[in-house]
């Protein structure tokens, strides 16, 4: 009775589905929200057998490079705003696809838990996690775990240690193309790095420093200036039916991410100079499709209510279409006029960096 009225609940207010998952789903959810990084230690090399590594590495180093020399020529940032800018992102660890020792992979102790008393290993699950957060409070956070098996479809940036996590469980199409250029999937992934990167020198990762430690950087004038540039998007969210002030600092960061990429694949300055520029409407097209492909979805009236109420990300579509606009590659890549939904002045490009 209980689960039904739960069930009733998330479908009529939360968007939830109508009917209930069989028991061997919620069983399996069960033991994988346990045990998530012991199992998927298990399946990672079934389910993604001769997994392109390299390649994926080679992206998030463009994207690393690309902020720095974002940052380098970056014109409003107070010298210390910068200096410190530029370490954090040079210091920032990055792991990726999946933990490589025991430390990283954090594993729970091994203990004997019954076949048959799911309650009983309720109980004792609770109990070895209460042991290990009395243990961090003695011996300190192991700052090498990772926050989530390598198998989850999520990534995510800590401003307190700060690394950017992406396991390989997200590094699928559309995010990743494994047999994708590297043009794709800057445009898909690498966007999503810039994007996690780039909040750890936003208004909120300025109060962290490079070593997690809670330090303001950011002068007064540096926080100020990173406002100021930002304010429009408040307005432009807010017309299309979006909580512009809600959702602002992810509307930043796809932003940030998105132009960090698009300079990562479209470089201006570079080693050695060529002699004939060659043409790159078609790989611009590719780039901005890729980053369109990763946003597109589809959900339930009331979830799509709930995200706009509580939710600080976008709706996919105002993260592609809104975002792309102050993107000048964009414009000309597809030749925007003002007869375009999609065209931007760019005088009213938004830049941040």
């Amino acid at each position: 009775e209980l689960f039904k009225k739960r069930q009733a609940f998330s479908h009529k207010y939360l968007g939830g589905s109508p009917v209930r998952p069989d028991r061997q789903e919620r069983c399996t959810s069960s033991v994988t929200g346990s045990f998530n990084r012991e199992l998927d230690m298990e399946l990672q090399s079934r389910l993604f057998p001769n997994f392109p590594e390299k390649k994926m590495r080679d992206v998030a180093e463009k994207i690393r490079s690309s902020i720095l020399l974002g940052l380098k020529d970056n014109t409003w940032l107070s010298p210390q705003g910068k200096k410190m800018a530029l370490e954090k992102i040079r210091t920032a660890k990055l792991q990726l696809i999946s933990p490589k020792t025991d430390k990283e992979w954090d594993f729970k102790p091994i203990a004997k838990y019954s076949e048959t008393n799911s309650y009983e290993n309720s109980l004792k699950l609770h109990e070895i996690g209460m042991k290990r957060v009395f243990e961090k409070l003695r011996k300190g956070v192991n700052q090498q775990a990772w926050g989530m098996g390598p198998l989850t479809v999520n990534a995510y940036y800590s401003p307190d240690i700060n690394k950017f996590v992406m396991p390989i469980g997200i590094l699928q199409f559309p995010f990743f193309a494994a047999d994708g250029d590297m043009i794709e999937n800057l445009g898909a992934v690498g966007a999503v790095v810039g994007h996690e990167l780039g909040h750890s020198i936003d208004d909120q990762g300025s109060k962290f420093d490079s070593g997690g430690r809670l330090k303001q950087w950011m002068t007064e004038d540096d926080l100020k200036n990173f406002q100021s540039r930002s304010l429009k998007m408040i307005e432009q969210f807010n017309k299309i039916g979006h909580n512009g002030e809600l959702t602002l600092g992810e509307n930043v960061g796809d932003l940030v991410g998105l132009t960090f990429a698009y300079n990562a694949a479209f470089p201006t300055k570079t080693p050695v100079k060529m002699p004939v520029k060659e043409d790159q409407t078609e790989n611009k097209k590719k780039f901005f499709t890729a980053y369109a492909r990763v946003w597109c979805g589809v959900m339930r009236e009331k979830a799509i209510e709930r995200q706009l109420k509580t939710d600080p990300h976008s709706m996919g579509y105002a993260r592609i279409n809104e975002q792309v606009k102050h993107q000048q590659g964009f414009q000309e890549a597809y030749k925007c006029t003002p007869q375009n939904k999609l065209f931007s002045k760019p005088e009213d490009q938004i830049k941040i960096w």
